[in-house]
């Protein structure tokens, strides 16, 4: 018999009303807190003010989180995004982020992650000379920006915020308490950060590991534990496919 999949453990830093957990209690599935990293200011504050205050003499920012977003607000001190700046995005709700900072119609790719936004970006410009910005996390994939410098584009890749992994063994005793069913690896920080505390076969016992894009799943594969992911990088598609994993099992 094929077990049954109710509680879910969620890595990302939120409460049990945020949007993960909300998609997933709609949906008559149990998450189970486990934040497994946890968010830190970029180690060089100056430069990602810099970076933020350029942004009117530069031609594209493409962001790949919700987090990006806000540490470029931030830098900004209020300011919206300059009318003129062009964005792209992975996921739509990284989108959603830039359109509440000031962007005009924010270019996202159908599929998931960055490859897929590489594909969608190919053609939205004469890339060689553009200016862009990529505002990411300390260990963020290169994808991006390895595809711009290919075209032609002037690119700076700016640290917008760090994750630090929480130690082992805290991540031991919350997953103990857990009990999990399954798994959302929000990215490939918290993937690492679980494999290290965990073990891969503790992650390879569970029904389901689901990874929030295209690039946990590859490191958490890499680390031994195969991942299912969904067709887009959002909440409610994650939610959708374990929903899915959970009536299989029934």
């Amino acid at each position: 018999m094929t077990p049954v999949l109710r509680r879910v453990v969620v890595t990302r830093d939120e409460s049990l009303d945020g949007p993960l957990s909300s998609a997933l209690l709609r949906r008559g599935l149990e998450p189970v807190a486990c934040n497994v990293v946890f968010e830190v200011p970029a180690p060089e504050p100056e430069m990602l003010e810099r970076a933020a205050a350029s942004l009117e003499h530069r031609d594209w920012m493409v962001v790949t989180s919700q987090r990006a977003v806000a540490a470029v607000m931030a830098a900004r001190q209020g300011r919206p995004l300059p009318a003129k700046l062009r964005t792209a995005a992975v996921g739509e709700k990284t989108a959603a982020a830039l359109v509440a900072a000031g962007a005009a119609s924010p270019i996202t790719a159908a599929g998931a992650g960055a490859l897929a936004l590489i594909a969608q970006l190919r053609d939205e410009d004469h890339w060689p000379g553009k200016r862009v910005l990529l505002p990411r996390a300390l260990e963020g994939g290169r994808e991006l920006a390895v595809a711009f410098k290919r075209w032609g584009a002037s690119v700076d890749q700016i640290v917008a915020y760090c994750t630090v992994a929480r130690p082992p063994a805290e991540i031991v005793d919350a997953w103990r308490a857990a009990c999990p069913d399954a798994v959302v690896v929000a990215s490939p920080s918290a993937a690492r950060a679980l494999v290290q505390a965990l073990g891969a076969e503790c992650l390879r016992r569970l029904v389901r590991v689901a990874a929030m894009g295209p690039t946990t799943a590859m490191t958490l594969t890499a680390l031994g534990v195969p991942a299912i992911v969904p067709a887009r990088s959002d909440f409610e598609a994650i939610a959708d496919l374990l929903l899915g994993a959970s009536r299989a099992g029934a």
